[in-house]
């Protein structure tokens, strides 16, 4: 769990301080008593500043509520709170329009998802069709679902609604019909507005009449339901990261099916979960929407005495922590295994401990009950300053911002310490039995990813790099020195099966280089790329230290006598690096090559993007009036640039160019239609 200054929001930045009110003095001096304020504490809190005109604070203490439980009654009053506070503070990071599309009764559902979604990081405008309307409202193309031109769409739906018998003559066929029924909704909504489809999986009613035996019998209903969310996973996989899924069947085991099923609310409303899980429904819906539109955390920074393992390295010694051996021991290599498999999906790692570093690595290095080694870490932080010194230096080696970051410590005072002075950090909130913290931090909902990628798995790898490479700059004598040491080449690749995952992750995810802030799902790039018109620049850089992946995109369409840059972004990793100088000559080239005159582009900032607000001017673009026909947000600017006049890019990467092996399956030729500056593969770029 997290505690009530654990928001994931900017929300108060440059706020006055809250207004003197004794109830919320009262409130607050009990919230102080424990570290986990309950439910209708943090309610109150919230409702309390609320009508003290403390805007911030009602937002931060209702978002505080989310990590404090599933009390129905606190989570609705605080969702009335936001629904009337959050549009007068600081933006969220991300905002979307999310319909809601249930086969039972959603209200409920509907109205706690912004209060969620807020809490992820996401400002939400939600739209609920009628009862059981969702498949109507799908297929007509007049729909108010078309109408409202949702981002994401979230299919709420229960077993009930699928069309499988108790036992099935012929299982496969049943199966393979019931998965096309429910595919054919998703391509007709992602052709029709484009939107993201986050869908809940079915949870298995515990009521089966065939008991056990249905185990054995492949007809079986529960057999079935089974192999439905199983093939549904399968497919939406084989497509990218356009639809997701809240595992109901797992929620629904998790807190048991008894909980979450309720037969009076069924009949009575149906209402087909159980109202005292309709929050965590919620909580981890949103955990899903967050991942999809970027907002997830991206680095476990972690404690090591007596959070790695048992006991005080300095006093104990090697020999006497307590890790592998025994029963608490097991517990610690449990806790280990569970953060090293959070590490293989690619969340980063960092260590921040108060110990002597030699002794901390050793520890690493010759415990034989490590389950994580020093190659596992992507930084490596043991001093005797406070942690949270260490944990602005971690973010600031990493290239992360504060709100990207995760703290782990068994210490509430340590806790206390990151929440106070470095609010933007999510703290867990370890149990005092170590047998507990697996279950702790699994229950953290936000690590949640999108989709797998190979450049996930090799994330703590690159910004162990990243840091190495910091420590060389420190190390330079000139910039150009040190960039030229780094003996980086930049790859630029095929869009194709291999490379739309990650290209459709960074779509989503970035936030820093992104010059517009266009989010779209892998099927809308695929169907942007197979037009002629579209030029698609995919760009991998490597170095000494490491292969980052990967790291930048750009999307550029032909415009009359210009082609003009859809989306360009980069991920931090690379930033400052030149990388961008070279990608700006590669679309210049691409413009020459299609025989038009300018390159134009826009910038539309965020409360993320002030690094490259000066971009386009640097690189030599000249400010215009937007066109006529075009309508851009009255704060976006509009850049052209003659894509014939003289272009010199630093020339401190290498640039070279793989041919496309050929089409792919699944995806049109077209692709990346056009060919490079270039024939021969892996040719150096001319400039």
């Amino acid at each position: 769990m997290t505690d009530r200054r654990d928001v994931g929001t900017d929300v108060g930045e440059g706020v006055a301080s809250p207004p003197e009110h004794p109830r919320i003095a009262e409130l607050t001096a009990r919230a102080a008593t424990s570290e986990i304020p309950t439910a209708a504490l943090c309610r109150d809190l919230a409702v309390a500043h609320e009508r003290a005109g403390d805007d911030a604070g009602a937002v931060r203490w209702a978002l505080a509520l989310t990590d404090a439980g599933s009390d129905l009654g606190a989570w609705s009053a605080a969702a009335g709170v936001l629904r009337r506070v959050l549009p007068r503070v600081a933006p969220l990071p991300r905002s979307a329009r999310v319909a809601v599309l249930g086969s039972y009764t959603t209200s409920q559902f509907a109205a706690l998802l912004p209060l969620a979604a807020a809490r992820a990081g996401v400002a939400v405008e939600v739209y609920e069709c009628g009862y059981g309307q969702y498949r109507q409202e799908v297929l007509d193309p007049a729909s108010e679902l078309y109408r409202f031109r949702p981002d994401v769409v979230v299919l709420a739906v229960h077993a009930g609604e699928t069309a499988l018998p108790a036992v099935a003559d012929d299982p496969a066929a049943s199966v393979a019909t019931e998965v096309e029924r429910w595919t054919s909704l998703w391509d007709m909504i992602i052709n029709r507005c484009g939107a993201r489809i986050v869908q809940h999986t079915f949870a298995i009613p515990g009521e089966v009449a065939l008991g056990h035996l249905a185990l054995r019998v492949p007809g079986s209903r529960p057999a079935m339901l089974a192999r439905v969310n199983a093939e549904l996973g399968r497919v939406s996989g084989e497509r990218g990261d356009g639809v997701a899924f809240v595992d109901c069947e797992r929620l629904a085991a998790d807190v048991g099916k008894r909980a979450w099923f309720d037969a009076r609310y069924w009949h009575r409303s149906k209402q087909a979960v159980s109202l005292a899980q309709v929050p965590l429904l919620a909580r981890h819906t949103a955990a899903v929407i967050g991942a999809q539109l970027g907002t997830s955390r991206k680095c476990l920074v972690l404690d090591l005495d007596n959070t790695l393992w048992g006991g005080v390295l300095g006093e104990e010694g090697l020999a006497g922590i307590a890790l592998g051996d025994g029963a608490v021991g097991e517990a610690f290599a449990a806790f280990q295994t569970y953060v090293a498999e959070l590490k293989a999906r690619g969340v980063v790692l960092a260590v921040c401990s108060k110990n002597n570093d030699a002794d901390a690595r050793e520890a690493f290095e010759r415990h034989p009950g490590m389950r994580l080694g020093l190659d596992d870490i992507a930084v490596f932080s043991a001093c005797w300053d406070d942690k949270p010194t260490q944990i602005r230096r971690i973010a600031a080696a990493l290239g992360l911002g504060l709100d990207a970051l995760v703290f782990v410590d068994d210490n509430p005072a340590e806790r206390e310490v990151v929440r106070q002075l470095v609010p933007e950090v999510d703290v867990v909130a370890l149990p005092a039995d170590p047998h507990g913290y697996v279950r702790a931090l699994a229950d953290y909902p936000f690590f949640e990813a999108s989709a797998l990628t190979a450049e996930d798995a090799a994330r703590t790898a690159a910004y162990r790099a990243r840091a190495e490479t910091a420590a060389a700059a420190a190390a330079a004598t000139s910039l150009e020195d040190f960039h030229r040491g780094l003996d980086m080449t930049a790859t630029v690749v095929p869009l194709d099966d291999m490379t739309l995952p990650r290209v459709a992750q960074l779509v989503g995810k970035t936030n820093q280089f992104n010059l517009t802030g266009r989010r779209r799902g892998a099927a809308e790039i695929e169907r942007l790329a197979a037009d002629p018109g579209t030029a698609v620049f995919c760009v991998r850089l490597a170095d000494r230290f490491a292969d980052h992946g990967l790291v930048a995109v750009v999307i550029a369409v032909e415009s009359a006598d210009a082609l003009d840059i859809d989306t360009w972004l980069m991920s931090c990793r690379v930033i400052g690096r030149t990388l961008e100088d070279e990608v700006a000559a590669l679309v210049l080239a691409e413009a020459r090559r299609r025989g038009l005159a300018r390159v134009t582009g826009h910038y539309r900032p965020s409360a993320k993007n002030v690094l490259v607000a000066g971009l386009y001017e640097r690189l030599g673009f000249e400010r215009v009036d937007p066109a006529p026909a075009t309508t851009p947000a009255a704060e976006t600017t509009c850049w052209s640039r003659d894509a014939r006049s003289p272009y010199l890019p630093p020339g401190l990467i290498r640039v070279v160019v793989a041919e496309p092996s050929g089409v792919v399956a699944g995806l049109s030729p077209q692709v990346f239609p056009q060919p490079r500056p270039q024939d021969r593969k892996m040719e150096e770029v001319p400039r």
